[in-house]
């Protein structure tokens, strides 16, 4: 007996000792040079940052709205909220910082990871889940998106712990409550969760209540958790399908948006609904399956966002789970497997529905993938052992060259993406304390003022209600925020501006700033020039 005992222990801990090791390299990985790589900022993850600094100061947005269910964001398209209501304690404790800024999303990949194991260690075991994190581990999509600050990337994560929690829920039934927190809470997280999550909860009562897994009981009193946490982002659905007024209520405000271009990346809003079908088809193939060349933030051309010999691992998997959604016997397997067929099937429906479908856009599908993989794998490794040797080097080298691409060429190409030259030049300047900025809006695009306001607000941390113009005085000084803030290029007569006046432009135009009354420093792309006269004051 105490032979067994001891072999027992023995095999307990080396898989504790291996999880423990594939959870610190996972995490040890995602840490290296964070949150510095990738330099610069992107615009759409600093907007969600100065929203969420006004959120912990006055429970609004920038502009003013009260507990928005959606923020304005650029006006002409929206953004969601969750994550920015995420980032309002790491606001409170670590400021208006790139830190707090992408922290947030940080651990919801994690908590997104400790799902997707949770979910293969109920349906396939324990050693596919422990391929699936090592898998997870190096993936490119999901090591690269856990480490900028984008509000659509929450999606996933919130969804796989309400998959996680609902295929819980076959032993635990008040999992399938705490399953509804998670898929509610996927409505703040991403537009195209309106054409994929209500029909993958549809679908999955439908075979649950078949199998008698849930009873109607259950799924009057989920339909209440579900909708009593997203009834707000429903209701500013209506509110602008409708052109209704904005709903302000004690707790939350439906607001209306007069100015929305969103709607023309769907299918359904397209002038030409069968050739537009036909080119999303196409898009979603050569994102999803052949990991063409995307974005340059949301992969690496010569990775792609699993590895390119990934793709026949997915395939093997997806058949495997779905014989085992047909065949298994063990009842709570067959319902999970179920379970992730329909997830896969609404993924794929939800990328058709967005028009040239980039991966950002198609972020749901990836751990569905990531699952597949893991199950192929698995099943190769477990059919013929010499596989293991031979997937461990392929992976191995893979990432390696991944990581070390990551961290030099393309951390190179990522400060031109997100303005990192800008940024440095902004954070000159406001070392500088001046009455006027003249700041270029040829950042983005020429004339892109919105680009260069957004950073601005960040890198000077601009109070909301001053950039509002409620609270006239900067620093005990009476001038409005529209005064200070000038995105615009120098005018011609340098004169015309006011006394002390910084300039923050194009290096291209830099030879306009005489040398006798300004200190001009470059900053690659951009440069600053300072009045002499401020400098020495």
């Amino acid at each position: 007996m105490a032979v067994i005992i001891n072999k027992l222990e023995s095999k307990i801990n080396w898989k504790t000792g291996f999880l423990f090791l594939i959870i610190y390299g996972l995490i040890a990985i995602r840490l290296i040079g964070f949150p510095l790589i990738p330099g610069g900022l992107n615009q759409d993850g600093v907007m969600g940052a100065v929203d969420a600094k006004a959120l912990a100061e006055y429970g609004t947005d920038r502009f003013g709205t009260f507990m928005p269910a959606h923020f304005e964001a650029w006006g002409y398209g929206q953004m969601s909220v969750l994550l920015s209501y995420l980032t309002v304690p790491f606001i409170k404790i670590f400021g208006l910082t790139k830190l707090a800024m992408r922290l947030p999303m940080l651990l919801a990949s994690l908590a997104g990871a400790a799902g997707i194991y949770g979910v293969v260690k109920k349906l396939f075991g324990e050693r596919t889940a422990m391929t699936a994190l090592v898998f997870l581990a190096i993936n490119p999509w999901h090591f690269m998106q856990s480490r900028w600050a984008l509000d659509c990337n929450l999606f996933p994560h919130m969804f796989v712990l309400g998959l996680y929690f609902l295929i819980s829920s076959f032993n635990k039934k008040r999992n399938l409550y705490i399953s509804m927190i998670f898929f509610g809470l996927c409505m703040y997280c991403y537009g195209v969760s309106f054409y994929m999550v209500p029909f993958f909860l549809l679908v999955s009562c439908i075979f649950l209540l078949v199998q008698k897994k849930v009873t109607w009981k259950d799924v009057s009193f989920c339909l209440l958790v579900y909708f009593g946490i997203s009834w707000p982002i429903y209701g500013t659905m209506l509110i602008n399908f409708m052109k209704w007024e904005t709903v302000k209520l004690p707790f939350v405000t439906m607001q209306f948006f007069a100015g929305n271009v969103r709607s023309a990346d769907i299918l359904f809003f397209s002038e030409n609904m069968g050739q537009q079908f036909v080119s999303n088809l196409k898009s979603l193939f050569n994102v999803v399956f052949l990991q063409k060349e995307d974005l340059i933030w949301n992969s690496i051309k010569e990775f792609g966002t699993m590895y390119k010999c990934s793709m026949p691992f997915v395939i093997l998997g997806a058949v495997s789970v779905l014989i085992g959604a047909v065949k298994e016997k063990d009842s709570n397997k067959k319902a999970g497997c179920q379970l992730l067929i329909c997830f896969w099937i609404f993924s794929l429906l939800a990328g058709v529905m967005i028009n040239y479908v980039n991966v950002n856009r198609i972020n749901i599908i990836f751990y569905i993938h990531i699952i597949f993989a893991a199950v192929g794998i698995y099943f190769v490794i477990k059919k013929w052992r010499i596989m293991l040797y031979i997937v461990m080097a392929a992976y191995s080298i893979q990432s390696v060259m991944f990581f070390n691409q990551y961290f030099t060429a393309w951390a190179e190409n990522m400060e031109t993406a997100f303005y990192a030259d800008f940024v440095d030049a902004l954070e000159y300047a406001k070392g500088y304390d001046s009455d006027c900025y003249y700041i270029t809006p040829d950042t983005q695009y020429e004339g892109s003022w919105n680009v260069s306001e957004i950073l601005t607000l960040f890198v000077f941390d601009v109070d909301a209600r001053y950039y509002q113009g409620l609270d006239g005085l900067a620093e005990n000084r009476n001038i409005t925020y529209r005064d200070r803030f000038r995105y615009s290029n120098p005018p011609e007569d340098l004169y015309a501006s006011p006394e002390n006046t910084v300039y923050v432009t194009r290096s291209s135009i830099q030879e306009r700033f005489p040398r006798e009354q300004f200190s001009v420093t470059v900053f690659g792309d951009y440069a600053v020039a300072v009045p002499w006269s401020l400098i020495y004051q």
